[in-house]
């Protein structure tokens, strides 16, 4: 496409379309606004190179308008435009054959962007026979996309049509439903659906947020790919007691005013004290989480480390346990300014010691005491 690509709108929001219209910038891209019942006339005498399409619009109309571009420009992309995307919404836009999404409001920039991002049909969309649900979802996990997948099960003569929807962001699941059931649950049933019908749909959705968690702990047990799986079971299934007893003791250390035990940035025990709000206290370590994940993704990350943030006079630490594939993190709330700070390290290794008890002697990493050469990293972040 040697010139400025002209784009289609055909939105009811008239005021939402003028700002886009305003927004273009000559020579880099060229807005042609219309009614759906002026689309015909237009596209007689008008080539594009997209459209842009109100889902929110009756499901005729916006069939029509699809129809009448496919008549005329065969391979056009389509993005679909909504309020909110719902399940509803990225059906109609699997059924239309988008191959972006976008959720109002939104700029230039973002259209262009979809625009330029490469489709993913080859190999993620079509029947999932052969292929397990829990590997495609993994392979846009890793491949870090933003957008939808949508999973559809066919009726039978004794099962009525599923369907259901994941989105991500960044590569992460952060909500899901499937036939009223939402987040993580939603994710296990489908992962247990075969031979669905999986459409991808690139873009940004914006949806509200039912799933804490990486998606390394939703797939656990279900996409394990490691062939080491039944010896992390057996090394986790040892040493969780013990460490949940170490922590219980850690939460009861003077000047300690919280401490969680995590798997894969979700808490899956622990206490504080009365005076600090227990929920959000572990929603604050399940965000510090993630930036621990997402820090040590980076290229020539340190392997190992903890993570720290301050905010007024407390602190919070997060610091990784066992062995990294089991994606165990302990989280601990402190007074800034308290003595057992200096400690602190000391004691988490007490903890980390109960994985290393129950690794077998020719599976255990060099010993990261004190006195060890090579020391722990710490990434600080100070909020």
């Amino acid at each position: 496409m040697n010139h400025a690509p002209r784009i289609l709108i055909v939105d009811a929001d008239t005021g939402h379309t003028a700002h886009l219209v305003a927004q273009a910038s000559p020579g880099v891209v060229e807005l042609i606004s219309s009614t759906s019942e002026d689309v015909e006339r237009l596209l007689a005498t008008t080539t594009i190179d997209a459209v842009v399409l109100d889902l929110d619009a009756d499901e005729d109309v916006t069939a029509q308008v699809v129809g009448e571009v496919e008549r005329r420009f065969d391979g056009v992309p389509l993005i679909g435009i909504t309020h909110r995307a719902d399940e509803a919404k990225v059906a109609s836009a699997c059924h239309l054959g988008a191959a972006a999404i976008l959720v109002k409001p939104f700029d230039v920039d973002a259209v262009l962007q979809v625009l330029r991002t490469p489709t993913a049909d080859a190999g993620f969309s079509g029947s999932c026979t052969g292929v397990p649900t829990a590997q495609l979802l993994s392979l846009h996990c890793a491949a870090a996309h933003d957008g939808v997948l949508h999973l559809r099960v066919a009726a039978t003569s004794t099962r009525p049509e599923r369907s259901g929807v994941v989105f991500f962001e960044a590569g992460q699941p952060v909500h899901a439903t499937a036939g009223g059931v939402v987040g993580a649950d939603a994710v296990h049933a489908m992962l247990a659906w075969r031979d669905a019908e999986a459409t991808w749909v690139h873009g940004i959705t914006r949806s509200a947020r039912t799933i804490v968690g990486r998606w390394e702990g939703i797939f656990a047990g279900t996409a394990r790919a490691t062939t080491d799986a039944p010896e992390l079971d057996r090394m986790v299934a040892l040493a969780h007691p013990e460490v949940v007893e170490k922590l219980a003791r850690l939460a009861q250390t003077p000047d300690v005013l919280g401490a969680f035990l995590l798997r894969h940035a979700e808490i899956i025990t622990g206490r504080c004290v009365p005076a600090l709000d227990e929920a959000l206290a572990a929603r604050a370590l399940c965000r510090l989480a993630h930036v621990f994940f997402d820090v040590e993704a980076q290229p020539q990350a340190a392997a190992d480390g903890e993570i720290q943030a301050v905010i007024g006079d407390v602190r919070l630490v997060l610091d990784r346990i066992g062995p990294r594939e089991a994606g165990f993190q302990v989280g601990v709330v402190v007074r800034q300014a308290a003595p057992v700070c200096k400690s602190l390290r000391r004691l988490l290794r007490q903890i980390d010691s109960s994985f290393v008890r129950a690794t077998p002697p020719q599976q255990r990493e060099p010993s990261r005491g004190s006195n060890d050469p090579v020391q722990r990293v710490r990434v600080s972040a100070v909020a």
